[in-house]
């Protein structure tokens, strides 16, 4: 083994010895002020990017997990947070309309951890110090216009650049202040990044859908078929985890991000499902006419092309299929070109691979329509 090799496992096996001191931190923080974690729930690190939660021991349906009290969360509901950015943001906003406001209490996390993060004497300092690290490579914020530009070619050119538009945005009202920190625009992206892949939105009778970072909570990773759910309970004043099935000991605890498919998961969360049970949509262009079709309904999604342009007999619109075919065909060749330059990114060819087998069903419905 070199001396490279060597350094790197060092330094590798200190840095997880540093995190696992952070855990112990962050959890006598969280008990001291009130939370409730199960002891049948143990913290893994799978990596400096990943962390997630397994079971110690058989987990009962219904039985509660987790209480993480409101105090403890970061969102524009506490006035640590709604104290440190109101000014600026209402400011900005005070001339916008409501629809263009309604994305205040998210741009205003990312701008107070920006500005609190870095902060030792922050409330929250336990918090931040078990923060995952964000791998570059996993987040399309990150890549160069030459890797968006490549990557337009597998549908991800809207989820890229609706990205990059709300990070502009959120950006804008403190723009001038955020260039004075130092690598401040660097830092705002990380933060954005953060609030994008963990936030929660806190329910309740009096507020809907407020964007709200929860300790601990927010280590649970997703999947499709998870096995717990959380709410906020306005009566004890915090967010609560419970299993919603019965719990193997070793199982991972797992929740829903939603029913999204690979290309919105990848976009927004940096990961990808295998064989995703929400397949992607895929964009043709017949014409110079560019239509989306989508996964469920494919014969009504064909049609609805055909429609388009008014085909006055049987050949037009054979032809007019014939044309969606050959699009398809040529579409399906890139994404299996993509699987092989890009075959070291499970991410890439998990999305090729749904694109690939939606565009080969509706390869096989123009034939049989024909």
């Amino acid at each position: 083994m070199n001396i490279k090799n060597v350094l790197y496992i060092h330094l590798l096996y200190t840095l997880i010895i540093c995190y696992s001191n952070n855990y112990e931190q962050l959890y006598n923080w969280l008990i001291s002020n009130g939370a409730y974690i199960s002891k049948k729930l143990i913290p893994k690190e799978q990596s400096l990017y990943n962390r997630y939660i397994v079971t110690g021991e058989k987990i009962n349906q219904k039985e509660e997990l987790l209480f993480i009290p409101n105090k403890l969360t970061i969102s524009t509901l506490n006035d640590i947070v709604l104290d440190k950015c109101q000014k600026d943001f209402m400011n900005y906003y005070s001339s916008l309309t409501r629809e263009e406001i309604s994305s205040f209490d998210y741009d205003c996390l990312v701008y107070f951890l920006t500005i609190d993060i870095d902060n030792n004497q922050s409330f929250f300092k336990n918090y931040y110090n078990y923060l995952p690290e964000i791998s570059k490579s996993d987040f399309p914020l990150y890549f160069t216009y030459e890797e968006k530009n490549i990557l337009s070619k597998i549908e991800l050119d809207t989820q890229i650049s609706r990205q990059d538009i709300f990070l502009e945005k959120a950006l804008m009202p403190v723009k001038n202040k955020i260039i004075k920190i130092e690598n401040g625009l660097e830092k705002f992206k990380k933060n954005f990044i953060y609030v994008s892949t963990r936030n929660f939105g806190r329910r309740g009778s009096f507020y809907d859908d407020v964007n709200t970072l929860v300790p601990y909570l927010d280590l649970l990773n997703h999947s499709n078929d998870y096995n717990s759910w959380f709410y906020y309970d306005e009566k004890r004043d915090g967010f609560i985890l419970y299993a919603i099935k019965n719990i193997e000991k070793n199982e991972e605890i797992t929740i829903s991000y939603g029913k999204f498919n690979n290309l919105y998961l990848y976009s927004m969360y940096g990961f990808t499902i295998k064989d995703n049970i929400y397949k992607s949509s895929i964009y043709i262009k017949i014409k110079n006419k560019k239509f989306v079709l989508f996964e469920k309904v494919k014969e009504g999604e064909i049609i609805k092309v055909i429609n388009f342009f008014k085909p006055t007999n049987i050949l037009e619109k054979n032809n007019i299929i014939f044309e969606i075919k050959n699009v398809l065909k040529n579409k399906l060749k890139e994404y299996e070109k993509f699987v092989g330059i890009f075959q070291n990114n499970l991410n890439i060819v998990n999305i090729c691979d749904d694109l690939k087998w939606i565009t080969k069903e509706y390869i096989l419905l123009c034939e049989k329509m024909i």
